[in-house]
């Protein structure tokens, strides 16, 4: 034991004497080397801006007007049938309605079994063909219509500049409508597939797709079907990527995070609050939302997000392209640069809010228990069942209940060198020169994710120019879209149908 205490010694002596006699040296050494990674990263970040592709300002073009004319009247008639989920009457209406719009279409396509409220056509091939088909996907369910509305939800009514205003203008009656005309105009037009095409449009997405799109997925399977693609709303065209108002960019869905919910029970003394206890159960479970707040899990860059964060990088400002320039080098940086941006910062990691607190039922009595519900929106990597475990990790020392709610998985992520994605990026430039394809994983879900057994490329995308304000509306109050947005759509959807 002397040995070793004299052995440390002596190395504590020899490096105190070593950095007397070089410390200055070192010290210069170090900042030569932290200096000269800095000017590489610098280097690095200058050198990159010229040659990742730059977005071009978007080309206005004026859409056909006797297309545009009757995509407007027919979105502005959808959104008056009001169809939020569970009305029943109000879905079997707007059945009724696309049937005395669309005469041709429901004349030629082909009706396939489907759920109460929900709609499955094919438009068949005009020969056969060894192509696996494609399937547009929908919803013709839309949400409570909420407070703060300026007119009658309800009304679909156009404003002063053009806009159709109403629940459903942006998710999405503006995609059903959008496919409904470009089906009946390319019929008009003499068209005919070269491969099998379907239309799903469900009629409880908004609540999961459960009766609707599951549904319609299972019979598909039970013919032996698999699609080449599948393609629903989601994405759209920014027209400010960033919030830098001269990158406009096509955001791609190719993946989405699962979505699961907690329950949260913690447990306390019930009684008066005249005599409270040290820590009652509405405390403790703060504490518990506090912990979960405070360490979500563990940052992580998969290929798509890297991908993504390349391509956004001429749209950063200059301290966040300098970490996405450097990488691998400069993760670390990334996730703490990016960790501030709440529209960004999902990309890395699992995400946590805590919603739908409850507690006690009058202002003087202590509660025995105190819940709250964790809405987990789950990156690919992680699992509902280890996010389970990790949320009880956190309070496996309070006296607080985890229990799973409902529990979906992160969906697969389809291939950005696929054909299919070529195709519609191909489309896209052909619409809007310039305009680059940015793929990306979304925090919400849709019923596309139901048909993932039926198909590897499934994208997330709805051909419709819109400002972040704009989709912000989305759930919200004052739902609208531009007149000749939906009718640039409509020629999207043409296009698109022809090209695949």
């Amino acid at each position: 034991m002397t040995f070793l205490k004299n052995l440390y010694a002596w190395l504590v002596i020899a490096r105190s004497n070593f950095v007397a006699s070089f410390g200055s040296w070192i010290s210069l050494a170090l900042f030569v080397f932290i200096f000269g990674c800095l000017a590489a990263g610098i280097v690095r970040t200058l050198l990159a801006g010229r040659h990742l592709k730059r977005s071009s300002p978007l080309k206005r073009t004026t859409p056909d007007p006797d297309l545009t004319a009757h995509a407007s009247e027919s979105l502005q008639a959808a959104i008056a049938i009001p169809t939020v989920t569970g009305d029943r009457e109000g879905i079997v209406r707007f059945r009724e309605f696309l049937k005395q719009r669309y005469p041709e279409v429901f004349a030629r396509l082909h009706f396939l079994p489907a759920p109460e409220g929900s709609l499955l056509l094919c438009w068949r091939s005009v020969r056969k063909s060894d192509r696996l088909p494609i399937l547009f996907c929908g919803h013709m369910d839309v949400v409570p219509a909420g407070e703060g509305w300026s007119g009658d939800p309800f009304a679909g009514t156009v404003d002063s500049e053009g806009y159709i205003v109403g629940r459903g203008a942006i998710d999405c009656k503006n995609v059903v409508i959008g496919l409904m005309e470009a089906v009946q105009s390319l019929l008009r037009e003499g068209y005919a597939p070269t491969r099998d095409i379907y239309f799903a449009f469900g009629h409880d997405e908004e609540t999961g797709g459960a009766a609707g799109a599951a549904q319609m997925a299972e019979t598909l399977a039970k013919r032996g079907l698999r699609f080449e693609t599948v393609i629903d709303e989601g994405g759209y065209i920014t027209e400010e990527h960033f919030g830098r108002k001269r990158f406009p960019a096509a955001l791609i869905g190719v993946g989405e995070k699962g979505c699961s919910y907690y329950r949260l029970t913690a447990h306390g003394k019930a009684g008066h609050s005249s005599m409270p206890p040290r820590h009652s159960a509405v405390g403790i479970l703060a504490e518990a939302i506090c912990r979960i707040e405070a360490a979500p899990p563990k940052a992580r860059l998969l290929d798509v997000i890297y991908e993504n964060m390349r391509l956004s990088a001429p749209a950063m400002r200059f301290i966040h392209r300098f970490t996405v320039c450097n990488l691998p080098f400069s993760k670390p940086l990334l996730f703490r640069a990016f960790g501030s941006v709440p529209s960004v910062n999902p990309l890395f990691r699992t995400t946590f809010a805590c919603t739908q607190v409850r507690g006690s039922e009058a202002p003087n009595v202590l509660p025995g228990t105190a819940e709250c519900i964790v809405n987990a929106r789950i990156l690919q990597g992680d699992t509902p069942k280890s996010i389970r475990k990790y949320l009880q990790s956190l309070v496996a020392d309070l006296p607080v209940d985890v229990e799973p709610v409902l529990e979906i998985p992160a969906s697969a992520v389809a291939s950005t060198a696929s054909a299919s994605y070529k195709a519609l990026c191909a489309v896209i430039s052909e619409k809007y020169p310039g305009l680059p394809c940015i793929p990306g994983i979304q925090s919400i879900t849709t019923d596309s994710r139901h048909y993932e057994p039926l198909c590897d490329n499934i994208f997330k995308f709805m051909p419709f120019v819109m400002d972040s304000g704009l989709y912000d509306r989305m759930h919200n109050a004052d739902e609208k879209i531009h007149q000749n947005c939906l009718g640039l759509g409509v020629e999207f959807y043409k296009s698109l149908i022809r090209s695949l």
